[in-house]
């Protein structure tokens, strides 16, 4: 894909001071948009230290309805508003989370593998490796026998310290999945995300029990009320999910709070980010016991990620900022810069094709990059 296409919120106060939010642009940016302007009275005259009230309001005044929508809206404001509370008191967000358990938050390495080959899938996995990350990602639930050839490739071509994750993103029927896993057994995957659709919970927790291959539930534990349920249900070996499918960063810490209880590991799923979620989140991640697993990221895919200060990562990981807030700050030309990119070309397809008529990151002069 050559494009994505996400929303950058500011919150400004009296005082002078101003917090940066940032929501993606899925299922539409101009229903995302227009959902930010139904939130923005719910903030406007508040005070912004008063989060979990915005986040009751939000929840009270229609939100909770059409939560697959409004909770990136709320997300991303809440993100701004924990922003300025940072800059207010001079620390940075994850102090009012309960401080860091570890300064490196650790993520996984994306392999796109666009032609479906193992030569491709063993290349790409060799410079994950080689580049600290412990966690290697591929996408499946396309043609079973070919799906296999892959992950056994990865799972030979990289240590055995480091783990291999398959997504299938709900691909299968529950027939289906009791086959695939079973032949996924011998794998050595580190677990299965999403196997079957997100509104088969039942299903989950019959596949867990007739599988020794672990399970994520990403789409099934979109919702606040739906993680506990999962839990309770033990649907899942792994809860993956984020701010903007919950809501925000304090209802994200909640389900972390839950999993911890259950002796469940958390990871943080990649809704298309850019440098301001991926970091926001960190605030939160940092917060929780280590080891953890390797979470979802993007930006090892884009050729910008809007901050002043590049995100980077070291052995796979990436530190948390300790400055006031966020401790990070937007780069205001690249801003500039793709938003006149937007106007060009209007909404980018998530998962378009890159094809001959696409402006390619190449041909683009970006700036400061």
């Amino acid at each position: 894909m050559w494009g994505l296409t996400n929303a950058i919120v500011e919150v400004h106060t009296d005082e002078g001071i101003t917090g940066i939010g940032e929501v993606p642009g899925s299922p539409l940016i101009s229903l995302v948009r227009d959902a930010l302007e139904a939130t923005i009275p719910w903030v406007v005259g508040e005070d912004p230290r008063r989060i979990k009230q915005f986040l009751q309001r939000a929840a009270d005044r229609g939100w909770h309805h059409y939560p697959y929508l409004g909770n990136g809206a709320t997300a991303a404001i809440e993100m701004a508003l924990w922003d300025i509370c940072g800059k207010a008191y001079g620390c940075p967000v994850h102090q009012f989370f309960g401080g860091l358990d570890t300064d490196h938050v650790p993520f996984y390495w994306f392999i796109g593998v666009d032609d479906r080959t193992p030569e491709t899938a063993r290349a790409q996995a060799a410079e994950g490796a080689a580049r600290g990350f412990k966690s290697v990602y591929i996408k499946i639930g396309f043609d079973l026998h070919n799906d296999l050839a892959l992950a056994r490739a990865i799972r030979d071509e990289v240590p055995d310290d480091v783990a291999v994750r398959v997504d299938a993103n709900e691909a299968w029927s529950v027939f289906e999945a009791v086959d695939a896993l079973q032949r996924y057994e011998d794998v050595g995957v580190e677990f299965v995300e999403q196997p079957i659709d997100m509104h088969n919970i039942s299903g989950l927790a019959d596949l867990r029990a007739k599988s020794r291959v672990r399970i994520g539930a990403n789409q099934s534990a979109w919702l606040p009320t739906q993680v506990p349920e999962v839990i309770a249900r033990r649907a899942a070996d792994v809860i993956v999910t984020d701010p903007h499918q919950l809501g925000g960063l304090v209802p994200f810490h909640n389900a972390a709070t839950m999993c911890q209880t259950a002796g469940i590991p958390i990871c943080k799923h990649a809704f298309a980010d850019l440098g301001i979620t991926t970091i926001a989140t960190c605030h939160v991640l940092g917060t929780l016991p280590s080891p953890q697993l390797g979470h979802q990221q993007f930006l090892t895919f884009l050729v910008h990620d809007l901050l002043a200060q590049k995100v980077e990562f070291v052995d796979g990981a990436i530190a948390v900022p300790t400055g006031p807030g966020l401790g990070i700050e937007l780069d205001y030309d690249a801003l500039e810069f793709y938003k006149s990119i937007y106007e060009q070309y209007g909404e980018f397809e998530g998962y378009g094709p890159v094809t001959p008529e696409s402006p390619l990151p190449r041909d683009l002069p970006v700036p400061n990059r």
